[in-house]
């Protein structure tokens, strides 16, 4: 019995269409005309008699039918691209393209990536730091850990840690600085803040039940790395981000000064395009990444 499938070019244009909602934008992907995308995408709806889209002037929306059929077409054709890559090539076979920010390439990355090597000798990496991962779907980018609210489209999300906030500095500011036995000995120091994060430090007072204090407002860094690294040289009182300072707090480093910690509004997550997700040696990568924040390489 024949199978009822329509024009593998149909489908790929209602995607293109459907992903950015604009018939021209499509094209310029798809490297043909807009008028082409349109005509196409009209073919698939005459052959499945129902509208995809709903034409409004310039503005282009997905119909019922486009909404309900659109997670079948794009997980049938990432299936089809995976699919084939796995079995006939597709550049497959070199480095897993890996994007991961400064700060958590140098504090927590770069003194475990050993292991994976050590577990994975056949599996090559190529490591691209970015203070902000970018559209990594769009640039070559085979998994991301990206720091945010956890939605990104087309992709795999794990959360990789569940991360807190509280006050960390060098042992060394403790002997020889003011007391820090209260949070509200923290007025009497230098504190590091990061930019972009101002109200962090006032909701950890917040739920330390201090009110009132002003903070020392002198030092910011663009970085957490940098910042966590300016309190274990000894410069004032951060606010650190767990995982990323357990183990400068391990070896002793660093110190908390106190016990009260808050959870952070975003966190890190691994990321995965929907395209490469299923490739042997990203998932290898994703899952050796999750087994290490949770504790131990298992793979």
């Amino acid at each position: 019995m024949a199978r009822r499938i329509p024009s593998l070019n149909w489908l790929r244009a209602f995607e293109m269409a459907a992903r950015h909602l604009s018939f021209t934008e499509a094209a310029k992907e798809f490297g043909v005309t807009q008028g082409a995308i349109s005509q196409q995408v009209k073919q698939l709806e005459d052959w499945l008699g129902q509208p995809l889209f709903l034409r409004e002037g310039r503005k282009l929306s997905l119909s019922d039918a486009g909404k309900a059929y659109l997670p079948v077409v794009r997980r049938s054709l990432d299936q089809l691209t995976a699919g084939t890559e796995e079995l006939f090539g597709g550049g497959h076979d070199g480095p897993i393209n890996v994007r991961v920010t400064s700060s958590l390439t140098y504090v927590w990355l770069l003194p475990r990536i050993g292991r994976f090597m050590a577990r994975h000798p056949g599996i090559a990496l190529r490591l691209v730091t970015d203070p902000d991962p970018g559209k990594f779907g769009e640039e070559g980018i085979d998994i991301a850990i990206r720091y945010g609210d956890g939605h990104w489209p087309d992709a795999e999300v794990e959360r990789l840690f569940w991360e807190k906030l509280f006050p960390v500095c060098g042992p060394a500011l403790l002997e020889r600085g003011p007391p820090l036995r209260a949070p509200q000995d923290l007025a009497r120091h230098r504190i590091i803040h990061v930019v972009g994060e101002p109200e962090n430090w006032q909701m950890w007072l917040h739920a330390a039940a201090v009110e009132g204090l002003v903070l020392d407002q002198g030092l910011q860094f663009d970085l957490h790395m940098m910042a966590t690294h300016a309190a274990i040289a000894g410069v004032g009182v951060a606010l650190g981000l767990s995982p990323m300072v357990d183990d400068a707090l391990a070896d002793g480093r660093l110190v908390r000064p106190f016990d009260i910690e808050i959870p952070t509004r975003h966190a890190h997550y691994v990321v995965t395009p929907l395209k490469v997700a299923s490739r042997p040696q990203v998932e290898a990568f994703r899952q050796w990444l999750l087994d290490e924040a949770a504790g131990g390489a298992t793979r």
